[in-house]
């Protein structure tokens, strides 16, 4: 709401901070809205997080209990949470109702593929004497509508494409293709690839199984491997595109000192391509959706990519690192520069399942995923934009006890996992806070359990058991709700 005063009388340094002022007594007075944009790595549990932080809100006003560290619903000062009816901002709406009554049966809900939206309005006394003054003028309560913005991590692997040509891409893309896990996974895509060069004529039946033979790569990664970093992200969650012809692309062999391809060619197909997916699938999402979002929280499985072994755990800091540079210095950043100036304030990134762990290593949890990406130098270089870490488990599906492993009294978590009728240990051993060196690794170990969701109310009064839900929505949200 903007200011209706005239402050233009007053030395320009009083009347900056009178418009202040104005603004945020407006604000007060006729509510904000504040938008918190959710993704997440592969795995990481990013539906399950929005429907416990959507349940958990709606039932705080019943068990204060629930979100102590929360500070409106700590100090007691939350009035009421409802879902708002207002329409979305042309985006499909989050399911929240049908996810959590998937979890009462118990079950999990299903992965979402594409973007969608919800927004949750909270009334609350101010705890600022200036927020009391306004409540009490106008007789009304503070509110605040924060509109929850769910999108696929894939989506946040594509920013770095924008600052990228076709051809540095595919030397990029095919140099990681060619190490490690990857060179097995894509073994079919890089036969295929050593058929064909850049050069040769253009030809829509060779650019489509190209595609083809790659994406298939891309799913076999993530869904088998528990790999990260996979682009283009529509490859793997296109969402609304459909089977449109400017997907179907993948990276040539492009030599050295080569940046532009002959009219006709291959390579100038796939380059085209590369460039139209850019400007519609990438920079269009960004400049549509992101120029909302001042919140974001990046959600990651830290667990599942050190129990996979070093291929995967090394692929989460790659796209640790790309989604990092994102956001890097706030103006300097390739998101910055796409919407005209910095946006996102405040991004908190999260390591999950942390139930997955005893209490005494979740600590654990939260400086590996500090110490696996450069957050501290990006902490110390960004005026703009806001970094946490933390560890959280959006649902508690598991207990602890004291159990005898190989004569010593540790500390296990138990759950029933998903399909079972009794209760499984999982015992990780001790969480390293540094990555783990070379010679450091053992097997990949893929077969981490699934738990089913504790009973769960799916009346908004009890609320969901979590940690540290209420800490992470304390740093991304506490401000706008003081």
């Amino acid at each position: 709401m903007a200011s209706m005063v005239n402050w233009s009388w007053l030395p320009p340094i009083f009347a900056q901070a009178s418009e202040r002022v104005s603004g945020s007594l407006g604000e007060l007075a006729g509510g904000a809205t504040v938008w918190l944009a959710v993704t997440g790595l592969s795995r990481s549990g990013k539906t399950v997080f929005v429907t416990s932080l959507i349940h958990n809100l709606l039932s705080c006003a019943h068990n204060p209990n629930r979100m102590p560290l929360l500070g409106v619903v700590g100090e007691r000062r939350l009035i009421a949470a409802t879902i708002d009816g207002g329409k979305a901002n042309r985006l499909p709406r989050f399911p929240y109702l049908d996810n959590i009554e998937k979890m009462a049966i118990p079950d999990w809900p299903a992965r979402t593929e594409g973007i969608s939206e919800i927004g949750i309005e909270i009334r609350f006394a101010p705890a600022g004497t200036l927020g009391r003054l306004v409540s009490e003028i106008t007789g009304r309560p503070a509110t605040l509508t924060i509109r929850i913005v769910d999108y696929p991590g894939e989506w946040l692997l594509d920013l770095p494409l924008a600052a990228h040509s076709y051809a540095e891409w595919s030397r990029v893309t095919l140099r990681l293709l060619r190490k490690g896990l990857r060179a097995d996974i894509a073994r079919e895509f890089l036969g295929l690839l050593a058929q064909h060069r850049p050069d040769e004529a253009a030809s829509e039946e060779v650019a489509k199984r190209l595609h083809d033979r790659y994406c298939a790569y891309l799913l076999d990664a993530r869904d088998r491997h528990g790999l990260s970093f996979l682009q283009p992200g529509r490859f793997l969650c296109p969402g609304a595109l459909g089977p449109v012809p400017y997907l179907w692309f993948a990276p040539l062999d492009v030599i050295e000192g080569v940046d532009v391809f002959a009219p006709h060619t291959l390579g100038a197909l796939m380059a085209e391509r590369f460039k139209v997916y850019k400007r519609e699938a990438v920079e269009r999402f960004y400049q549509d959706h992101f120029r909302h979002y001042s919140r974001q929280i990046v959600l990651v499985d830290v667990l599942h990519a050190l129990l996979a072994g070093r291929d995967a755990f090394d692929d989460t800091r790659l796209a640790l690192d790309a989604i990092l540079e994102s956001f890097r210095y706030g103006h300097g950043g390739i998101l910055s520069r796409l919407l005209l100036g910095p946006h996102i304030d405040k991004v908190l990134f999260a390591a999950t399942k942390a139930d997955h762990v005893p209490d005494i290593q979740r600590d654990h949890l939260a400086v590996l995923l500090r110490n696996m990406a450069a957050f501290p130098a990006l902490e110390v270089r960004s005026s703009n934009a806001q970094l946490e870490v933390t560890a959280l488990a959006s649902v508690i599906s598991t207990a602890e006890e004291s159990q005898e492993i190989d004569g010593q009294r540790v500390q296990v978590v138990v759950g029933r996992p998903v399909g079972s009728h009794k209760q499984s240990k999982f015992f990780v051993g001790n969480v390293p806070i540094r990555p783990p060196r070379a010679d450091a690794w053992g097997s990949p170990f893929l077969n981490v359990p699934v738990f089913e969701p504790p009973a769960i109310d799916p009346s908004p009064v009890e609320g969901i058991a979590h940690i540290n839900l209420d800490l992470a929505l304390e740093f991304l949200l506490g401000d706008k709700l003081r």
